[in-house]
This record gives C-alpha cells, structure tokens and sequence, in this order.
C-alpha cells in the first residue's frame, strides 16, 4: 500500500490544494465515514476528484479489485458491501490516506528544500 501510495504522489506532482485536501482527508473519513468523504470528494473540484481516483487506485493496488475508479468505489459501497465488509474497506482507506498524505508532505519538503538550495 505505501509504495503503491508512493507512486501515486510521485506521478501526480501534486499542486497546493491537492496537497491540502491530502492532509485534511483522514481527518474526514474519521469524522464522516469513508462513505461519505469520497461522496464530497466526488462532487467537489478537480483536486479533490483527483485525490479520490489516487485513493481509490491505491486501494486497488492492495487487493480491493473489485471495483473501477473513485465512482465505482462508491457504487461498491453503497450497493455490495455488508457492513464488516465496509469497516475493513475503511480501515484500508485510512491506512492509505495516511501514507498519501505522509508522502504529499514529503515532496512539499524536498520542493520548499530546492527551492532555498
């Protein structure tokens, strides 16, 4: 999951928002539910969609197959899973919104770090 998060962040080049709505993600989730965080995500600008199709590819990658991008995510929660099914999902989102996010905050150190050389 952390280098599939990896890739992601390192493919992505994320911008500012981006960056930001990495590191409010988590908090989200705890606060919402999986559910309804990529639901916002979703409906929101680019950056947040962005994030929801990195999020979702990277749980792709970690064995959760059974669903295509962001949207077929949500599809898969709101119509498939039974409710244990649902609590490991989010779990694994969790973890990987962690890593995304640990990985957002290093590029963001490497840029501000050239950017003083």
């Amino acid at each position: 999951m952390a280098q599939a998060a990896y890739r992601r962040i390192l493919e992505r080049k994320p911008g500012k928002k981006y960056a930001s709505f990495a590191r409010e993600f988590p908090t989200l989730v705890h606060s919402c539910g999986l559910a309804q965080a990529l639901a916002f995500a979703l409906a929101k600008e680019d950056h947040q969609k962005e994030y929801a199709h990195d999020l979702a590819e990277v749980l792709k990658s970690s064995g959760h197959v059974e669903f295509d991008g962001a949207k077929g995510l949500c599809e898969q929660i709101r119509e498939k899973l039974s409710v244990s099914q649902y609590i490991r999902l989010s779990r694994d989102a969790l973890a990987a919104a962690v890593w995304m996010k640990r990985y957002v905050e290093a590029a963001e150190d490497g840029r501000s770090h050239q950017g003083g050389a």
